[in-house]
């Protein structure tokens, strides 16, 4: 009987470590600090996953072209879409995934200026320390970089691609590439055609009712413009200016047959592309409701059923760039 209690306290040890030794070892599932994120167009965000380093997962999109992902586990959105990130353990047979959507990078301004190369520049909404005004950027692939030392409240760019602005001084400065450099007189708002035409509304009164004198660049000092005033300036491709005045009406000049008013609309602000698409944000004289209208070839202004703004812009295919009232950047699809 001895014996046989000592063959079982040697058996049954030998069962149990053995069931040990082939039970396998479950692992930590992954667990990840988002599950669906929202992300604008040139922002990025971080993956983590609990209980593991990030060396240890592998990172894929399954969609690169909408945001990547790099083995850090670090996103970046490329594009409006959806995508999912995928975080797999080299080790198990387990996976964690994050939703992601892509959503139009939102950029805030006080005015925007487009040149007839497509160079975009934005005065921004932060006010510079010189209190001239906004800060001015530069908008290259949906990412805005600042130019140096200077601050404006209104822009236009040259058929190069060139910035001219106005700040909250009155004073008109041109950008070298390094610096800004002081032109001669003053002025409220500044406009520059395909063909290289400068024109501003300077700041002397002309007509309680019409506004400031209205000037033209002769490359050296400003030239007045007879016979009209103004808030608001554009230039066509010809160099002819269009102006939106103080009581919101539409003109534009003809030479020797003086100025041409649109009765028709109600405007606070004018742009005219590089081939020739003249925009305004507004409302017709027959209604209340605003947006923005294009101007057609039967001197008609088709509503385009957008929402307003305060000050646009066109870009050289004819397409409506506009900051609405709470300064958000919305482009004409």
């Amino acid at each position: 009987m001895k014996r046989f209690f000592l063959i079982l306290l040697y058996i049954i040890p030998v069962m149990f470590s053995g069931c040990v030794k082939n039970a396998e070892i479950q692992p930590d599932a992954i667990t990840l600090n988002y599950t669906d994120l929202t992300l604008q167009v040139g922002s990025g965000k971080q993956l983590l996953a609990s209980k593991y380093d990030a060396t240890q997962i592998i990172w894929t999109s399954s969609d690169n072209t909408v945001a990547s992902i790099d083995e850090k586990g670090v996103i970046v959105a490329l594009k409006e879409g959806t995508t999912t990130m995928t975080a797999k353990s080299k080790q198990h047979n387990i996976t964690a995934i994050c939703q992601v959507k892509v959503i139009p990078m939102v950029i805030e301004g006080k005015d925007i200026g487009i040149g007839a190369d497509g160079s975009v520049f934005i005065i921004g909404t932060d006010s510079t320390s010189a209190g001239s005004g906004y800060s001015i950027s530069k908008l290259v692939n949906n990412k805005l970089t600042k130019l140096p030392d200077c601050g404006a409240v209104r822009v236009a760019v040259t058929p190069d691609g060139t910035p001219w602005v106005i700040n909250k001084d009155h004073k008109v400065l041109k950008y070298s590439g390094t610096a800004w450099i002081e032109q001669p007189g003053t002025a409220t708002d500044i406009a520059i055609g395909a063909n290289g035409a400068i024109f501003a509304i300077g700041n002397i009164e002309t007509s309680p009712t019409g506004g400031n004198n209205i000037m033209s660049w002769t490359g050296s000092n400003w030239e007045n413009k007879p016979d009209c005033a103004g808030t608001r300036i554009a230039v066509a491709p010809d160099g002819i200016p269009w102006v939106v005045n103080k009581s919101n009406i539409v003109y534009r000049y003809g030479g020797t047959y003086l100025w041409e008013p649109f009765n028709n609309i109600l405007a606070s602000d004018i742009g005219i592309g590089a081939n020739g698409s003249v925009f305004v944000v507004g409302k017709l004289t027959s209604s209340a409701a605003s947006g923005i209208f294009k101007f057609d070839s039967y001197y008609r202004w088709q509503d385009l059923n957008l929402p307003g703004g305060t000050n646009i812009a066109v870009t050289p295919d004819g397409k409506a760039w506009w900051l609405d009232a709470t300064n958000v950047l919305h482009k004409q699809q």
